[in-house]
């Protein structure tokens, strides 16, 4: 009734702008729908059978034989995604187009780490988790917070290249970068980062080594049900004062040989400790 009554003025206030002519469009008028909106925490749901989830990192730094071992070795034992890095585009695309014909819907990301005078790689993260009809897209950098190294990044422009089908992760206060704000507390970066991230990654110092655990605390009283992640450090033995507080944790170090290549038992082991 609400239609038919809104359609009846739009014609009559149209009749009279027109002199009591009604004007042919050229086409019938048929708004868009947007499909409905999905809150992360939903979507995160589908990314594995686990409540506490377990995303390998694979690294393509080896033959695609090694990167698919990886792949197996992580699944066979209790991941719930394997994330892909990589610095070599053309590489990582071959790799992928073979991996997808193997296991065409497993559960895999992307995240493609360019030059240290280009941190900002969304694009092309997203170009190929597009393309290749991945689950997750992993950035370091999610532009929320201004740092030394790449301060010049806008949310909106990232965001645009987004995919409502892809869950994006990305960090803030991240390792390896240096804010311009170095009183920028972590809760506000954390509150910033809702909306434009389906999940916020916290990281320890550097690479293996693990968080700290006041951080993580700091940002869930935040976000609350917001989905959150520890991408470095993480292990079997550190994991218990975590679980609380994240949905996912981004691992690699712990879990694999000096070569990055992942080990079964090591896997299967982080997986008990972090439960069903």
């Amino acid at each position: 009734m609400k239609n038919i009554l809104l359609g009846s003025m739009l014609i009559f206030l149209s009749s009279c702008a027109t002199g009591g002519k009604i004007m042919k469009a050229d086409k019938p008028f048929a708004p868009t729908a947007a499909g409905p909106f999905v809150h992360p925490k939903d979507k995160l749901k589908n990314l594995g059978l686990h409540h506490k989830k377990i995303w390998v990192v694979g690294y393509m730094n080896a033959g695609l034989a090694e990167c698919i071992q990886d792949l197996e070795n992580s699944f066979n034992n209790g991941a719930d995604a394997i994330v892909f890095e990589g610095h070599d585009y053309k590489k990582i695309d071959g790799f992928f187009i073979e991996i997808r014909k193997k296991y065409p819907t497993q559960i895999i990301g992307v995240d493609f780490l360019g030059p240290e005078e280009n941190l900002y790689t969304y694009k092309e993260t997203f170009d190929l988790a597009k393309k290749h009809k991945l689950q997750i897209a992993w950035t370091d950098f999610s532009g929320v917070d201004q740092i030394q190294e790449a301060h010049d990044a806008n949310l909106h422009d990232i965001q645009a290249n987004t995919d409502p089908n892809i869950f994006y992760v990305s960090g803030i206060h991240m390792k390896y970068s240096n804010l311009i704000d170095v009183n920028k507390p972590i809760e506000k970066s954390a509150l910033q980062a809702m909306g434009f991230v389906d999940g916020i990654i916290v990281t320890g110092p550097k690479t293996g080594v693990a968080a700290d655990p006041d951080k993580v605390i700091k940002v869930k009283k935040v976000v609350h049900d917001y989905p959150v992640g520890l991408a470095s450090g993480v292990s079997a033995e550190n994991i218990q004062p975590f679980l609380p507080y994240i949905d996912y944790v981004l691992v690699n170090t712990s879990i694999a040989d000096k070569n990055h290549r992942i080990l079964p038992d090591k896997m299967k082991a982080l997986r008990q400790a972090m439960g069903k």
